[in-house]
């Protein structure tokens, strides 16, 4: 763990009292409709009053302080991309189509410091469902079973390996239950292999999320070669990468570009989402900076 991590930890750990930050994490989907997947993510990044505007707004100040700056920022994506199942999976697990979405809603949590070098990057691939149900078998392959998929044109037509088990899956792909069965009432985090039924509130997640424990780490130390998670995240980056940008963009790391091109400064809301209409996976990106050197 980085100096910088284990420092942002301490900071974030201790402002955390009487649950106040996970209240108003799961406030923030609060009169947002939720009975279609895609306007609701629409919405919570979107939206006045809710979603990242709510977080920028309540959860945000909180956290902010004379060492770091905490932001909530939005990339929404209007079209889906749809991968394809490799000839090896269908054949190890027959699904009802040959292709899926590969998913709605990237998380990632992404800590600089006060130079724009990348410290951490962690985060989850999320499919949205309404309801605690699927209905598309290959989906369920893709997230249980698939070892490998095929990206779509747009994204390089790779074929991609999966996290497996032990190198952190579970971390890696969720399920976005936006209402849960009686008696949750709380958006849920429904943790894959799906037939595991193990799930908690949204507001857990976020808040482990930027505790350090949560999430599948998308940057290693010291690494020679990239991860396959690594690898689908920076696929996924790319399409935000190519927006228009604010600012000009710092830093060499992808997930820096786009979180200091687009949402610089970090203390301001000004600008908190921003959308394209290439397909690609939409994004939550929470971004700590430490904005002086202590």
């Amino acid at each position: 763990m980085s100096t910088l991590l284990s420092e942002f930890i301490h900071h974030f750990t201790s402002t955390e009292k009487g649950g106040k930050l996970r209240q108003l994490i799961d406030e923030s989907w609060d009169t947002i409709p939720r009975n279609n997947e895609i306007q609701a993510l629409k919405s919570y990044l979107f939206d006045k009053g809710v979603g990242v505007d709510f977080l920028n707004s309540t959860v945000a100040p909180l956290l902010n302080s004379s060492t770091f700056h905490v932001k909530f920022a939005g990339v929404f994506c209007h079209k889906k991309p749809t991968i394809q199942r490799t000839a090896a999976s269908i054949a190890a697990n027959p699904g009802d189509t040959p292709g899926c979405e590969l998913g709605d809603l990237l998380t990632l949590f992404v800590l600089l410091d006060s130079a724009n070098k990348l410290h951490h990057l962690s985060g989850s691939l999320f499919q949205a469902k309404v309801k605690p149900k699927l209905d598309s078998l290959s989906q369920r392959h893709l997230y249980d079973n698939d070892l490998e998929f095929k990206l779509p044109a747009n994204l390089g037509a790779h074929t991609r390996r999966m996290p497996t088990f032990d190198e952190g899956r579970g971390r890696a792909l969720r399920y976005l239950i936006l209402n849960p069965d009686s008696p949750n009432k709380y958006v849920s985090c429904r943790h894959t292999p799906w037939g595991a039924d193990y799930q908690h509130r949204w507001s857990t997640y976020i808040y482990n999320l930027l505790a350090g424990n949560e999430g599948l780490p998308a940057r290693l130390a010291n690494s020679k070669s990239q991860t396959s998670w690594e690898i689908i995240v920076d696929d996924l980056l790319g399409v935000a990468a190519k927006v228009p940008k604010q600012k000009p963009a710092r830093g060499t790391d992808i997930a820096v570009k786009i979180a200091t091109a687009q949402f610089n400064s970090f203390l301001s809301s000004e600008v908190q989402c921003i959308q394209t209409e290439e397909p690609g996976i939409s994004i939550l990106m929470i971004i700590a900076h430490k904005h002086i050197e202590s």
